[in-house]
C-alpha cells in the first residue's frame, strides 16, 4: 500500500460512518473538508462540518530482500477536527467526537491500516466555533 492508497482507506474509514450517523445526531450530514483540497472557503456559520487531516511521521525497512519483497513500516496520525456553531456547543461535539472516535478505535481498514490511540481532545470555543479534535495514530506497511 502507497501513501495515496493509504490515505484514500483512512477517508473511507472516517466516511462511511459520518455520512451513516451524523444526520441522527445533528439533523444534518455535516460538510467534509479534505486536507489536501487547500483552505475551506467560509462555512455556513449554522451547521457543523469536519477537515479531515493525515499526516505521515515515520517508518521504518522492516525486512530484508529484494525489491518487492521488502517491507517498510508507514506510521503517523489521522486528525479530525469538528467545528461546531457556537451556541450548539459540547453536546454536539461530544457526539460528532464520538463518531469520528468509533471510526477509528480498535479498527483496520481492508487493507492493513491499524489505529491505536484514539483520543478526543476539547479544543474549545472562538468567537464562532466550538472545536474539538480527534486523533488517531496509524500505522500500515508498504511492500517495496
Amino acid at each position: 500500500m502507497d501513501m495515496e492508497q493509504a490515505r484514500d482507506e483512512m477517508h473511507a474509514q472516517f466516511l462511511t460512518p459520518w455520512k451513516a450517523q451524523s444526520a441522527a445526531v445533528a439533523g444534518y450530514v455535516p460538510d467534509v473538508v479534505w486536507d489536501e483540497e487547500g483552505k475551506p472557503g467560509p462555512k455556513a456559520h449554522n451547521k457543523a462540518w469536519a477537515r479531515c487531516i493525515v499526516r505521515h511521521g515515520g517508518g521504518s525497512q522492516r525486512t530484508l530482500g529484494g525489491r518487492g519483497s521488502r517491507r517498510f513500516s508507514r506510521e503517523g496520525f489521522v486528525f479530525v477536527q469538528v467545528f461546531v456553531p457556537r451556541g450548539e456547543g459540547v453536546t454536539l461535539a461530544d457526539r460528532l467526537g464520538k463518531i469520528a472516535s468509533t471510526a477509528f478505535e480498535g479498527n483496520a481498514t481492508p487493507g492493513g491500516i491499524w489505529f491505536r490511540n484514539v483520543r478526543a481532545i476539547e479544543v474549545g470555543s472562538d468567537a464562532q466555533w466550538y472545536q474539538m479534535n480527534v486523533v488517531a495514530e496509524f500505522t500500515y506497511d508498504d511492500i517495496k
